[in-house]
C-alpha cells in the first residue's frame, strides 16, 4: 500500500514587502519520510518550514496536513513540532521538566507525563540526566533535550531548522546518525532544513533543492548527486570538474566532442544536436590519475602535472594541471589489499581520464 501524504503544499508563494521569497512551491511529505530542504542561505527553506509549522502564512497557495486544510489552524492545532537552531531550552528547568513542559501545558495526567518523558529520555540516551539543567549539558546533549521535548508529544511531523549547525564536526557527524536512527524508531516524518550538502546526502530519504525561492530538483540523495538536472544543482551538491564544449556531431544514439584536443564518443542521453553547447561534468572521485609507469596505452587520456597533494587518511585529494592550464580535482582511495600506490609528488607527470559513461552532460547555462 502506498504511503500516505502527511503534508501537501500546493502553489505556495510568499512575499515580504513586494519581494518574492517563495514561488509556486508544490511539495508533499509522506508519512515516515525523512525529507530534507536543502539550499543556500536566503533560498526560502526556513520560511517554508515556518509556514508548515503555522508560524508564518503563505501569500497564496494551500497547505494540507493529514488531508485537512491548515489555513486556519494555529501552530498548536497542526500537530507538528519544531526543533529550532537555538534549541530554545528553558534554562531554569531541568531536563525532565523541559521535556515535560508541553505535556503539562496540555493537562496530561502526571503519571502519563512521567511515563512518556522517561521513555523518550531513554530513546535519546539521556535517562541518566533528568535532573541536570541545560547549562550543565554538552551541545549534543542539549540538542537531544530539544528533540525529546518536540517528539514526546507524538507529533505527526517533526520540523528541524538546521539543528546541527552549532555543533563541532565530530559531534555533528554522530548526531546525524542518531537523528536518522531516532526517526526510524519513531516512524514519523521529519522535515529537516540544512545548507550542508553532505548532511543532506547522508540522512535523507528525499532531498528537495531550493534556489531563489523555487524547487529546482527533488529526488533521492543518489539521484540528486548522480543525475543533477542543472549546472547549479550539480555544483551545489558536491564538487565537479567541468568542461564547456560544443558537440562536433550527433545522432540519436551518440555524440562526439573534443575535450582538451582529445576526441570522445558518448551516449546521447539528452537528445543533443550537432553544434549544441554542453557542460561535461566529472566528479573528483570518478577522475582517475595514473603514474606513467602504470600506463602502456594513453589513448583518451589527458597528460597532466600534479600541482597539489592533500592527504586525508583514507583518501588523497589531488589537483592536477592540464597542458592548457586547466585544473582538475581527483580523489584517490587507498586499497591496502590491492597494494595500490597512491603516493604522488608535486610536479610529477601523470595521466588522467575517467570511466566513459560516468560523466554528467548538461545543456549549457550562461
Amino acid at each position: 500500500m502506498a504511503e500516505e501524504n502527511i503534508i501537501e503544499l500546493t502553489g505556495i508563494c510568499k512575499s515580504y514587502g513586494g519581494q518574492s521569497i517563495l514561488q509556486e512551491i508544490n511539495l508533499s511529505v509522506k508519512d515516515g519520510e525523512f525529507l530534507t530542504l536543502l539550499g543556500p542561505s536566503g533560498c526560502g527553506k526556513t520560511t517554508l518550514l515556518r509556514m508548515i509549522a503555522g508560524l508564518d502564512k503563505p501569500s497564496s497557495g494551500e497547505i494540507r496536513i493529514k488531508n485537512q486544510d491548515a489555513k486556519d489552524l494555529s501552530p498548536q492545532e497542526r500537530h507538528v513540532n519544531t526543533v529550532f537552531q537555538s534549541y530554545a531550552l528553558f534554562p531554569h528547568m531541568n531536563v525532565f521538566d523541559n521535556v515535560a513542559f508541553g505535556l503539562r501545558c496540555d493537562n496530561i495526567p502526571e503519571t502519563e507525563v512521567s511515563k512518556r518523558v522517561t521513555e523518550i529520555l531513554r530513546m535519546v540516551r539521556l535517562e541518566d540526566y533528568p535532573k541536570r539543567r541545560p547549562a550543565e549539558l554538552s551541545g549534543g546533549q542539549q540538542q537531544r533535550v530539544a528533540i525529546a521535548r518536540a517528539v514526546v508529544k507524538e507529533p505527526l511531523v517533526l520540523l528541524l531548522d538546521e539543528p546541527l549547525s552549532s555543533l563541532d564536526y565530530r559531534l555533528r557527524k554522530n548526531m546525524q546518525i542518531e537523528l536518522k536512527q531516532l526517526q526510524r524508531k519513531l516512524g514519523i516524518a521529519f522535515v529537516f532544513v540544512t545548507h550542508d550538502q553532505e548532511e543532506a546526502l547522508s540522512m535523507s530519504d528525499t532531498i528537495v533543492v531550493l534556489q531563489q525561492g523555487r524547487i529546482v530538483q527533488q529526488g533521492s540523495p543518489r539521484d540528486i548527486y548522480e543525475n543533477p538536472k542543472s549546472l547549479s544543482v550539480a555544483t551545489f551538491i558536491g564538487e565537479s570538474n567541468i568542461f564547456d564544449v560544443s558537440i562536433d556531431s550527433a545522432d540519436a544514439e551518440i555524440f562526439r566532442i573534443t575535450v582538451e584536443n582529445i576526441e570522445y564518443e558518448l551516449d546521447n542521453r539528452g537528445d543533443f544536436k550537432t553544434g549544441d553547447k554542453i557542460h561535461l561534468l566529472i566528479r573528483p572521485e570518478d577522475t582517475r590519475v595514473y603514474h606513467h609507469s602504470e600506463i602502456s596505452d594513453s589513448t583518451n587520456m589527458f597528460p597532466a602535472v600534479v600541482s597539489e597533494v592533500i592527504y586525508k587518511g583514507s583518501t588523497v585529494d589531488l589537483i592536477v594541471k592540464l597542458p592548457g592550464g586547466k585544473l582538475l580535482s581527483a580523489t584517490e582511495f587507498f586499497d591496502e589489499d590491492k597494494g595500490e600506490d597512491v603516493t604522488y609528488t608535486l610536479g610529477e607527470s601523470v595521466w588522467v581520464n575517467w570511466p566513459l559513461g560516468w560523466e554528467v552532460v548538461l545543456p549549457y547555462e550562461k
